[in-house]
């Protein structure tokens, strides 16, 4: 704990310092702590992306970040100083029980991001896309290597800028301090609510009480709570947007960039600020620009991120291939991998999709797919109940508009991959809407956080087991803190693993021992990846990873070897 804390106090400054002078660039009013850290991790995911196009993001770019962190903090140290006063104010104005409330719900948070990570995909390729990242930045070719890796997320690129691999290897914490900086948010808007009774600063208020599930995403750099973070800001907003519209707008877009960069499934949320923008053109058209260029830099850098690792600039599209190159991943495998029996094989069998009816699928999802099940059917009563609550309980402004967005998106995923974690943040927004309206004296409020901080403390303490809301082995059981965590927190993988040395080919590589699937990577020397996968995949598209040159930053190209009979 007390090293993380260390790091998050390096994360702090840094996207402080850098989050007022992206907002002074953009014309953003930087006031609030929490929206301008997250610009500031903006402002460093850009520069981090840039630099990882040439170099590793390693001490050389630390010292970089700490330079322009200076230099910035120095010129806008007035700016500076007046938001740390407000922040540390707002704190002040808090009761007993709040303060009590939130110092709990922030040492919560802090221990669990020194617990070993939950979440599966940390062990597939979170943490090597991350080392790869430190070592060598882009490498060209590297989906060849592990489809997986073609994924590189805008928030792995962060993380990467604050895993610090050159001082201690088991910095992964970024989620927990973005879910610090929320939390605050969240305690200042439920303050608001005590003192003014509006009742959309109790929904955002009411945000502890979702902990009990987003603390699964805190302790690895899961890309899908820092959409879920910025939503919350959006929606925020969004459902404030009669005054200082043209500000907003631009405050709105620029997050919503951000998260689409995070992770590509949040492009509907763009639809919000298309609306403000068909609404209102008059009053934002002259804020129109300064976003398209912002845009157009964070569609540049994710095309050329793409069009490096996999060869495909609209990745996992495959419509525009960048056919020029050598290392191009070849187009069988995308189109297995990213087939509609495999988006939808999480809930059901693989192969069965086009060979059984809708009803079957409905049911597959709804009542045979556990933890997806349980929030697949909230999500529907909630589409249910939401309008009439709108109606009856709040002003219609924004609400209906972030309704049909939601909408919108679950239409989509409906035909691709209507995994929960792409549109929960939605079932959780409207949840504490309804919440809102269910619960709004202080006492009541204040005792459904404190016994949702219970729960987190006892799942943080206690081993439990989860088999009845998943059948993965990997995820049935919690990791819970332990003393020596106050000063180190655990490894980055929660998988002991040990390693071999293979071959194939002119590739030598790391092979994790008895894993359970086959993506499983964990926390090897680069380059690793999995035998078991290297043999499937040479056994059923005839192909092998081989390296491009002499070293490991030259990348990996797919070489095409004889079929087996």
């Amino acid at each position: 704990m007390a090293l993380i804390l260390l790091s998050w106090l390096y994360v702090f400054v840094t996207a402080s310092s850098l989050g007022i002078s992206f907002a002074k660039l953009l014309g953003i009013p930087a006031r609030n702590i929490t929206v301008t850290i997250t610009l500031g991790l903006f402002a460093v995911t850009l520069l981090a992306s840039i630099w990882a196009i040439f170099a590793p993001i390693d001490l050389g770019f630390t010292v970089f970040l700490s330079t322009i962190t200076l230099i910035s903090g120095y010129c806008f140290r007035f700016d500076w100083i007046a938001m740390w006063k407000t922040t540390v104010k707002s704190i002040r104005f808090f009761s007993f029980t709040l303060k009590i409330l939130f110092s709990l719900s922030s040492i919560l948070i802090l221990a669990q991001s020194a617990t070993t990570p939950f979440i599966i995909d940390n062990e597939t390729y979170y943490i090597q896309t991350i080392k790869w990242l430190n070592e060598y930045g882009f490498v060209p070719g590297l989906a060849n290597l592990h489809l997986f890796f073609g994924q590189t997320s805008g928030w792995h690129i962060a993380q990467s800028v604050y895993s610090l691999s050159f001082v201690y290897d088991d910095f992964n914490d970024l989620n927990g301090f973005l879910l610090l900086i929320i939390n605050f948010w969240s305690f200042q808007r439920l303050h608001s609510y005590l003192g003014s009774q509006r009742k959309m600063d109790l929904v955002f208020g009411l945000l502890p009480l979702s902990y009990l599930f987003l603390f699964q995403f805190v302790n690895a750099p899961s890309p899908d709570l820092a959409v879920y973070a910025i939503a919350f800001l959006v929606f925020s907003i969004y459902t404030d947007i009669s005054e200082n519209i043209a500000q907003k707008f631009k405050l709105i877009s620029v997050l919503l960039i951000f998260a689409v960069y995070i992770k590509i499934t949040a492009l509907v949320l763009l639809l919000l600020p298309i609306i403000i923008l068909l609404k209102y053109r008059n009053q934002i058209k002259n804020q129109v620009l300064s976003i398209s260029l912002l845009g157009d830099l964070v569609l540049l850098l994710f095309v050329v991120k793409n069009i490096i690792l996999t060869g495909y600039p609209l990745f996992p599209m495959t419509f525009l291939p960048y056919s020029d190159i050598d290392y191009i991943v070849p187009k069988e495998i995308m189109a297995y991998f990213f087939s509609p029996d495999m988006m939808h094989s999480f809930y059901m069998p693989f192969g069965s999709l086009s060979q059984t009816t809708f009803a079957n699928v409905v049911r597959h999802y709804f009542w045979l797919s556990g933890i997806d099940s349980i929030i697949g059917c909230t999500t529907v009563a909630l589409l249910v109940i939401i309008p009439f609550i709108i109606s009856k309980h709040y002003s219609k402004q924004g609400l209906r508009d972030i309704y049909m967005v939601f909408v919108s998106l679950l239409i989509l995923l409906t035909f691709s991959s209507p995994q929960y974690r792409f549109y929960v943040y939605f079932t959780l927004f409207f949840g504490l809407l309804l919440a809102a309206v269910w619960f709004t004296k202080e006492k009541i409020i204040l005792v459904l956080i404190g016994m949702s901080l219970l729960g987190c403390t006892v799942v943080l303490f206690i081993p439990l087991t989860f088999g009845s809301i998943t059948n993965n082995q990997m995820l049935s059981k919690n990791n819970t803190f332990t003393t020596e965590s106050l000063i180190f927190p655990k490894p980055n993988s929660k998988n002991n693993l040990t390693y071999t040395r293979e071959n194939k080919g002119n590739l030598d590589y790391y092979a994790p021992q008895k894993t359970t699937i086959f993506w499983i990577t964990g926390n090897g020397h680069l380059p690793t990846v999995n035998k078991e996968q290297l043999d499937y995949f040479e056994t059923y598209f005839h192909v092998i990873p081989q390296f491009r040159g002499q070293t490991l930053s030259q990348g990996f190209r797919a070489q095409k070897v004889n079929s087996h009979d």
